[in-house]
């Protein structure tokens, strides 16, 4: 089984190499990048790691491409340590899946 860290470094291979984080406008992709509706993002793929044994250490990693073709991840923890603000992103972009 894969840890974050082997997920992470396996969606820098595939070509996701920006790093995602939900704001009250979008989302935003990091550094000095754009802010995106959700609307121009798709999910591609998801990985849950769960290890068992402190589930605050469980999270899925998100692989997302932008409209513009920016790739990159979004990290959700799992369960009851999800920000509302991102689980809500999330659920949206499922939707549209």
């Amino acid at each position: 089984m894969m840890n974050l860290s082997d997920l992470q470094d396996s969606a820098i291979e595939r070509g996701f190499t920006h790093t995602f984080i939900c704001t009250d406008s979008g989302v935003k992709r990091d550094g000095d990048g754009p802010v995106y509706p959700v609307t121009d993002l798709k999910i591609v793929n998801s990985n849950s790691v769960d290890v068992g044994t402190d589930p605050g250490d469980d999270a899925t990693l998100y692989l997302i491409e932008a409209t513009d073709g920016s790739k990159g991840t979004l990290i959700v923890p799992t369960g009851f340590y999800t920000d509302p603000a991102m689980a809500k992103v999330i659920d949206q972009l499922l939707q549209r899946h």
